[in-house]
């Protein structure tokens, strides 16, 4: 069984990977690329399995992170993929992602100290 501070950390480097990304992308050339979209779509899959994977001591422990619109998007992109907002896909990655990182950074920072990689 994995540990939450690898799914933490799971999550972290896939917001760094859609960051990364994103630089130089603009909506526009997200709403025209189902391959921009493919990789996006798969980035946040991972984020959402690794927050739904968090125990729920950490969750908890945590409420101010968006654990169940976390599970929300991602049931939505592995279960209704045919039938998504583009836009608010895109709005989440864009925007939305950063405040997730610090939150995920903080609770890695302070639970496992030792492992986290990650800069928010």
């Amino acid at each position: 069984m994995r540990h939450d501070d690898l799914y933490l950390e799971d999550a972290l480097k896939a917001i760094a990977e859609l960051r990364e990304f994103l630089v130089g992308i603009t909506r526009e050339d997200f709403l025209a690329d189902r391959l921009k979209q493919s990789f996006l779509f798969h980035r946040l899959v991972i984020i959402g399995e690794a927050c739904v994977s968090v125990s729920p001591i950490y969750r908890s422990k945590y409420p101010e992170v968006p654990w169940r619109q976390i599970s929300g998007m991602r049931n939505r992109l592995v279960h209704a993929y045919f039938d998504l907002d583009l836009t608010l896909v895109w709005d989440t990655a864009s925007t939305d992602l950063d405040k997730l990182a610090a939150q995920l950074k903080q609770i890695l920072d302070a639970e496992f100290p030792d492992s986290s990689m990650f800069d928010a």
